[in-house]
C-alpha cells in the first residue's frame, strides 16, 4: 500500500492507495489555545480577575448540514490555585460564540477537574458540545465565558468578558 502525505496549512491530508482504489482519511482536527483575562463573579468561591488558557478542538473541515462535535479544556493560569482538590469535585462548561458562516453559541459542557495539587494550575477537561453547520464558509469558534459548579450541581461562579472574543478554532464548511 502506498501512502502519500501532503501538508495543507495546519492539516495533513493522508491518502492511501491500494488495489487501484483511493481511500481518503478523515480531515484532522484543528486545536487552538487562546489566553483570556476575565472578571469572575462568585458564590462560595473566589471572585475577581482571572487569566485562563482555553483549548478548543474542532474538525478542520465539514459539509453544510453536518453535525460536528467540538471539545474544550481550560486551565486557570493566574492567580495560582490554592488548595489541593480531589478529581471530579467541580464541573463546568465553556461557552463558544459562533461566527462567520454560522451564528449563535455552543456550550462545551461536561467538563470536570482532574486532581489538583496545591499551587498548581486549576484545570477542567472533557467539555464537549455539538453544532449543526448550516451553510458553506468558514465557521469560527471564539471563547465567550466559563461557568463553574460543584459536582453536586451548585453554581460556584462564572467568568466572562466584554469586547473582542479570541477565535480558538475555525471549521471550513463546504
Amino acid at each position: 500500500m502506498k501512502v502519500l502525505r501532503k501538508k495543507i496549512g495546519k492539516t495533513v491530508a493522508v491518502v492511501a492507495v491500494a488495489a487501484g482504489l483511493g481511500v481518503v482519511a478523515p480531515a484532522a482536527a484543528e486545536a487552538g489555545t487562546v489566553s483570556v483575562t476575565w472578571g469572575c463573579g462568585s458564590f462560595g468561591g473566589p471572585a475577581g480577575v482571572k487569566t485562563f488558557e482555553i483549548t478548543v478542538t474542532a474538525p478542520a473541515t465539514a459539509t453544510a448540514g453536518q453535525t460536528v462535535t467540538v471539545q474544550a479544556d481550560l486551565k486557570q493560569v493566574a492567580p495560582a490555585w490554592g488548595p489541593t482538590e480531589p478529581a471530579g469535585k467541580y464541573t463546568g462548561y465553556v461557552a463558544l460564540e459562533l461566527g462567520g458562516a454560522a451564528s449563535g453559541r455552543v456550550d462545551a459542557a461536561g467538563m470536570t477537574n482532574p486532581a489538583i495539587a496545591a499551587g498548581t494550575p486549576f484545570r477542567m477537561t472533557g467539555g464537549t458540545g455539538q453544532l449543526t453547520l448550516p451553510t458553506a464558509g468558514p465557521v469560527t469558534l471564539a471563547t465567550r465565558s466559563y461557568v463553574l459548579y460543584y459536582s453536586t450541581g451548585t453554581w460556584i461562579g462564572s467568568c466572562g468578558g466584554s469586547g473582542a472574543t479570541p477565535v480558538a478554532a475555525t471549521i471550513q464548511v463546504s
